[in-house]
């Protein structure tokens, strides 16, 4: 396959879980992703000195040690020139210093693009696609995320060369002013309420909720967003993007696992800048911080410690002049100490209310997509790679089936032709008929029950089936989709149609 051999992303059909044959420009940057240990400035800048990934790639083979030093010196020169060209352009100065740092990076290029099954990347495009399960695509696709530039324009960092991703990528695009929100993964039941409440507003105004994927305050924003779409046409709701700091084959906590999935079937995108199968190790989090906050243009930290990573996502939103919300908390709780802090150092403006989100976000709108004037019963076309695809042992779910928390809403929807109809709690799949048993014991003993609460009664009478909050925020999402609960405030209460 040559490069007019791949199909430019552009023309293919969009679905919710459509796969995309990604462009050569695209290949050729993944090609260079994969040479990188993190995300590096100094690739950025040879890249925009050079113009072209391609031209920076085959430059890399040419000036390879193992070629003949007359091939591999005129390479290197060519190198130089682009990379000095490219920190002119990018307003640095090529001091000695900085040449000798690109050429100790240059050396570690050539060391790792020898681990790829081949040279030529367009040939490989299954193998950085993982088999056409994730999507590949860089700035010439029309679903990338034109502000991760200013990574570039305002600060000292570099944005993606390119991202993978996994679910609906027209969701990076679908909003012009994305909300991020952010904070601790031990978040209490306060800051879980702030997350979860202000992602599912902005979801119903049409806003895009960008987060981390982690336990805690990410997952509850997540969830919250999700949850948006009950009662509510999926063409008005805002997605949800989450960004991970590791291969996609390498997402956790694998306790998120079904809300990954829901992500994914709710047109939503999962995503990450760097290579199938690169581990998400600790630094990597720092570096996937600056995404979440170059996505976003107002980045709220709903409940952070003084050593929380979200304080980190909030200095490179304040450092990109993005607006920083903070949620103040009882200064007594080292859990609110860390927004306490940069609310007082005015690196962030209080947050008055969760309830108050069109405070803060741009006027309400539908997502911005190809597909939202599509009729929502309109099961979408698949593309050439899914009508030849064949389900593998380790795919064996496909990607839109429940899982054991959500199952299929059809056994247990509130709603038909005729009317709404009662929903027996001994008709639901076992995990939600023991959140509802323990929703029923907290109103027994006359208790409010939020996730907290009915968290430590699982704790006390069913500790083997619901051992942590996210088990228990992922079946109240469920439940609440599925019509069987809703949330007064923040307690959980069934609905009048449950028998």
């Amino acid at each position: 396959m040559n490069d007019q051999g791949i199909q430019d992303d552009r023309n293919i059909q969009n679905s919710g879980s459509s796969l995309y044959v990604p462009s050569a420009d695209a290949m050729y940057r993944a090609a260079l992703t994969f040479c990188l240990d993190d995300a590096d400035a100094m690739m950025y800048a040879l890249l925009k000195g050079a113009g072209d990934a391609a031209i920076v790639w085959h430059l890399l083979r040419e000036s390879h040690p193992k070629n003949p030093s007359s091939q591999c010196a005129a390479a290197l020169g060519k190198l130089d020139l682009a990379f000095t060209q490219g920190l002119v352009r990018w307003g640095r100065k090529p001091q000695a210093s900085v040449m000798k740092t690109f050429h100790t990076a240059l050396a570690g290029w050539h060391n790792r693009m020898q681990d790829m099954p081949s040279d030529d990347p367009v040939r490989i495009a299954d193998w950085f696609t993982v088999d056409g399960t994730q999507w590949l695509i860089g700035p010439d696709s029309p679903y990338w995320p034109g502000q991760l530039e200013d990574l570039a324009l305002k600060s000292d960092w570099a944005p993606p060369l390119c991202l993978w991703g996994k679910g609906d990528p027209q969701a990076l695009t679908s909003c012009p002013k994305p909300v991020g929100i952010v904070g601790s993964r031990d978040v209490t039941e306060y800051g879980r309420y702030v997350a979860h409440t202000l992602a599912e507003q902005a979801a119903a105004l049409g806003h895009t909720v960008v987060s981390g994927g982690a336990m805690g305050t990410d997952a509850a924003a997540h969830w919250g967003a999700l949850n948006a779409f009950h009662g509510r046409r999926s063409h008005t709701v805002g997605r949800t993007v989450a960004v991970f700091a590791g291969g996609l084959n390498h997402m956790g906590p694998t306790r998120n696992r079904s809300l990954f999935e829901r992500i994914e079937t709710q047109s939503g995108a999962l995503i990450s800048e760097l290579c199938p199968n690169t581990i998400p190790e600790a630094r990597r989090f720092l570096l996937r911080n600056r995404i979440i906050a170059a996505l976003s243009s107002t980045v709220v930290v709903a409940q952070a410690r003084l050593r929380s990573g979200a304080l980190n996502t909030a200095g490179w939103a304040y450092e990109l002049m993005r607006e920083v919300y903070a949620a103040p908390g009882d200064i007594n709780q080292p859990a609110n100490a860390g927004c306490n802090r940069i609310i007082s150092e005015n690196r962030a403006a209080l947050l008055c209310a969760a309830t108050d989100v069109e405070s803060i976000c741009h006027e309400a709108h539908h997502p911005s997509t190809e597909h939202a004037a599509h009729s929502e019963a309109t099961a979408p076309q698949p593309t050439l790679r899914q009508v030849h695809a064949e389900p593998s042992s380790r795919h064996a779910r496909k990607p839109g089936s429940p899982s054991a928390a959500s199952s299929d809403l059809r056994t247990v929807t509130a709603a038909s032709a005729d009317g709404p109809r009662s929903i027996h709690l001994n008709a639901l799949p076992e995990p939600q008929r023991v959140l509802a048993s323990l929703i029923k014991e907290c109103h027994k003993r006359h208790l409010i029950a939020t996730p907290d609460a009915l968290l430590k009664m699982a704790r006390q009478q069913t500790p083997n089936e619901i051992s942590d909050i996210g088990t228990v925020l992922e079946l109240v999402g469920a439940m609440e989709l599925s019509g069987i609960i809703r949330r007064q405030a923040d307690e959980v209460v069934f609905s009048t149609i449950v028998d």
